[in-house]
């Protein structure tokens, strides 16, 4: 050629397209001119004359790698649709720093390409906005990956303008997808129009009846399926919790539908009433209309949730229901009452007792004297403590007492020793439970 040698060509190929594929044929066989193709990224290498099984086999080998090039092709443009025709915005990073953004992501900050979107994200913080019980709250420092990275289960509601500057809901996911690199896909679902922001202010004037709305409760756990987060189920058998996960399968009009383990569904089953924590909900929700309880596909049907500002699996100690076999005396103002009382439910820390009528005077604060008797067991445990009365109640007719323990140390040892032989006993009697 007059203008240019073989290799001198290849070369100016591989400038106009870095895939194509050339091999060398040349009537010498000299090392340093075989490096030299190697280097220019040569696919094969021929000495003249041609040997037809050498440059057959050379040639099969070539449209192998072509052939599975072309595949992976098709594969990762599939891949890249998906990405890109993703409703989430998903931005993949290496440690902080971006390396790709789908399209709905670039739409969304108004990006015009990839290197336009890596300069509005150089600061992820900056993009926040801070919000009540949100991952960027006023107070907190500007460290959120940070912290996302050392809890990467959690799901993080978070709010961000669009490029109109309108604010819009989150829910962020960060999932690491290489265990020695620090390559990460984060995950923006919007839910804005779910019109939960307000129930996270606490300080909203609209908070408390924001709390009472049917429609915002049936939103939130719209959210929770959309983002496919984990549930928390809680039921409480005589005071044992039973927990487990569980995950949303279907929020309709009337009602939800949950997928969780056979254990809890017993549980709901007799309780008749399931409690619901996540991550993602600003309070608790309690469902104490169960429709249905399918043990073939492991599901919890129910309607009508409320939120809890308080919820018994924040107890800080066991309460238990007692044996049914057990005896109450109380004492006031060093008389002993004489009604008929009866156990409902016990902690090492508090007592709750019912009782047909309060002893005259009595009033929170007072002392009192609790005499127990519990016969259920071989030998007899008594328990004989002073406690505080912390407050009365009426329920179905009759008074309730709650009262904190006053507690010597021996008695404190008895009732600990109570409690302990009393749930183990709960847990095998929940375990053999026919429903």
């Amino acid at each position: 050629m007059p203008l240019m040698d073989g290799l001198e060509m290849a070369v100016a190929i591989k400038k106009i397209d870095k895939n194509t594929k050339f091999i060398i044929t040349s009537a010498y066989d000299d090392k340093e001119y075989l490096l030299k193709t190697i280097s220019i990224g040569a696919s094969g290498y021929c000495v003249k004359p041609l040997k037809v099984e050498e440059i057959t086999q050379i040639l099969y080998t070539l449209a192998l790698e072509i052939s599975e090039e072309c595949n992976k092709n098709v594969f990762n443009n599939y891949l890249h649709s998906i990405f890109n025709n993703q409703d989430n915005l998903i931005v993949m990073l290496k440690n902080e720093s971006v390396i790709l953004a789908n399209n709905h992501a670039l739409s969304f900050f108004n990006a015009t390409d990839i290197e336009a979107f890596k300069v509005k994200f150089q600061n992820f913080e900056t993009l926040l906005l801070p919000h009540d019980s949100f991952l960027y709250r006023k107070t907190t420092a500007p460290s959120c990956l940070g912290r996302v990275k050392q809890n990467m289960d959690k799901l993080y509601n978070v709010k961000i303008t669009d490029k109109d500057k309108t604010p819009h809901h989150f829910i962020l996911k960060l999932t690491h997808i290489n265990d020695k690199d620090d390559f990460y896909i984060l995950s923006l679902t919007d839910i804005t129009e779910l019109d939960l922001l307000a129930l996270y202010d606490k300080n909203s004037l609209e908070h408390d009846l924001i709390m009472k709305d049917e429609k915002t409760i049936d939103n939130l756990l719209r959210a929770a399926k959309e983002a496919g987060a984990v549930i928390k189920i809680y039921n409480f058998y005589k005071g044992l919790v039973v927990c487990n996960n569980g995950v949303i399968s279907q929020v309709g009009k009337e009602n939800c539908t949950i997928k969780s383990s056979f254990l809890q569904q017993k549980a709901a089953q007799f309780e008749k009433r399931i409690i619901l924590n996540c991550e993602l909900f600003p309070y608790d929700l309690q469902s104490s209309q169960i429709t249905d309880i399918n043990f073939h596909t492991g599901t919890i049907e129910f309607s009508k949730c409320i939120m809890l500002k308080t919820t018994p699996r924040e107890r800080k100690y066991l309460v238990l229901e007692p044996d049914a076999k057990h005896k109450v005396n109380l004492f006031y103002d060093k008389h002993r009452f004489d009604t008929d009382i009866k156990l409902i439910n016990i902690s090492v820390e508090s007592i709750r007792i019912s009782l047909a009528y309060l002893p005259a005077g009595l009033t929170e604060g007072d002392e009192i004297v609790l005499d127990i008797v519990f016969s259920d067991e071989l030998k007899p445990i008594i328990i004989n403590s002073k406690a505080k009365v912390l407050k009365t109640f009426m329920v179905d007719k009759n008074f309730n007492i709650v009262a904190a323990f006053i507690l010597t140390p021996a008695v404190h040892k008895i009732l600990i020793d109570y409690m302990g032989n009393r749930q183990m006993k709960l847990i095998r009697e929940f375990k053999g439970l026919q429903l």
